[in-house]
This record gives structure tokens, C-alpha cells and sequence, in this order.
């Protein structure tokens, strides 16, 4: 980096905050917050080696954090869960014509996890995770306490056959900090990890709307954490 960036408290320095492959399993995908890049790197099939590609700029002060890519009728998409502006990006995914070559991507479309017609960025906010299911995106949001004292939401989008994002609703997360968050394997229910509260929430999921609740099951695993200190629980699980 050449100097800060436009949020100098998050984005004084490099910071990668996730790495996983693309879907071909030839390229790393390292989402850099600080940055405001996604980093993506080729991977030497024979020897594990990187060698990098070209940077994909988002959004000055976007500070991209986790991804998922998905198929559409449009193609191969990417989506960035960008935690400083609290949004979500969304890319064509393009691999090299001869095979040989760096994946890259092309943003076509950037959306607030607070919907539609809401300004990027907030400085008391920051999202944390992306999930899809079927045709639903979902994007945890930290410390807005849309539903009262420590209940944060979950941003609910339906992916439409272009493979750009449509602002559902807004969904109890019931916990404060939702950091992690999985859908089981047969899409009913979501666990939730509440980050500070350190409790783990079990949602129902309607498979045919993508809405989350009612309220299932609900358990704290001390020690909670301190506020602002983004400590306690950071993972959940499911085990099937």
C-alpha cells in the first residue's frame, strides 16, 4: 500500500483476511481488507506454488473480507462480502482463454447489506460473512442492533438469473456480533455464532422464501466477549 486507506482506522495496512480457491481449484482467492483488493494467485498443480495475479480493485474503503462464488444463467459469478462499507459485490468470474493464463474478475454491481437505496458505509457497522443456498445470499451484520439490545441481522438477497443481488429483508440473527454463521445440508436451519455474546443460535429456514426463524434452540459457551474487542466465539459447525 502506498499509504492509508479512506478508513485509516481499518485500512492502515495489507490485511488478508481469508484465503480459499476458486471452483476450478487452479487459482487462491485472498480477499484484502485493508487493501481494498482481492488478491488472486495461481496455483503450480505439480508443486503447490503461487505465483500472483493482477489485483482486483473494489471500491475505495469497500475492504473486501470473505467471498462465494456461484453459477448462474449468466455465468460463473464471484461475491465479495465487503465488511468496511457493508456490502456485497458482485463480479463476472474470467478465466484465461488458453488455460494458461490469471483468472480475473469485471464488478458489475455493489449493494448494501442494509438494502437497496442505503449509502456504503458505516462506521459503527461492519459485516462479517457470506452464505448462499440455492438461490439466496446471505450476509451477517455486526453491532447494528436492528432487532434490539444485542440481536444483529442478516442481510437476505435473492440471486436473480443475471447473477445481481435483490434486497430481500433483513433477518434476526438473535445474537450480538454474528462473526460465523452455516446452513445445514438440508436448508431448514441456520446456526448462528453470536461473536460477543458467545452463543450459538438455531434458526428455522423456509426453503422456498430464504426467511430465517423462528428461534429453535439458543446456547451461551463462556467466557463471553468484550465488547468491541472481537473476542468469544468465532466458529460454528454443523456436524452431519
Amino acid at each position: 500500500m502506498n499509504g492509508k486507506g479512506p478508513r485509516p482506522d481499518r485500512q492502515d495496512v495489507p490485511h488478508p483476511h481469508a484465503s480459499f480457491p476458486d471452483p476450478s481449484g487452479k487459482y487462491l482467492i485472498v480477499p484484502d481488507l485493508g487493501a481494498d483488493f482481492t488478491r488472486i494467485f495461481k496455483i503450480n498443480q505439480e508443486t503447490g506454488e503461487l505465483t500472483s495475479c493482477a489485483n482486483i480493485a473494489s471500491l475505495p474503503g469497500d475492504g473486501p473480507r470473505h467471498g462465494e462464488f456461484k453459477v448462474t444463467n449468466a455465468g460463473l459469478k464471484y461475491y465479495s462480502l465487503n465488511e468496511v462499507s457493508s456490502s456485497v459485490g458482485v463480479y463476472d468470474v474470467i478465466y484465461p482463454a488458453n488455460g494458461d493464463g490469471c483468472l480475473s474478475l469485471k464488478r458489475g454491481q455493489t449493494i448494501s447489506t442494509y438494502g437497496t437505496n442505503v449509502a456504503l458505509g458505516n462506521i459503527t457497522v461492519k459485516s462479517a460473512e457470506v452464505r448462499i443456498f440455492g438461490d439466496f445470499l446471505y450476509a451477517s451484520n455486526r453491532n447494528d442492533t436492528t432487532f434490539g439490545k444485542e440481536k444483529d441481522s442478516i442481510a437476505l438477497y435473492k440471486i436473480q438469473p443475471d447473477g445481481n443481488l435483490a434486497f430481500q429483508s433483513l433477518e434476526n440473527s438473535f445474537g450480538y456480533y454474528p462473526r460465523p454463521f452455516q446452513i445445514n445440508k438440508a436448508g431448514t436451519y441456520v446456526a448462528v455464532g453470536g461473536q460477543t455474546t458467545a452463543s450459538v443460535s438455531i434458526l428455522g429456514r423456509d426453503p422456498l422464501t430464504g426467511k430465517l426463524g423462528p428461534l429453535v434452540a439458543n446456547i451461551v459457551l463462556p467466557p463471553i466477549g468484550t465488547y468491541g474487542g472481537e473476542d468469544g466465539l468465532s466458529s460454528v459447525i454443523w456436524y452431519e
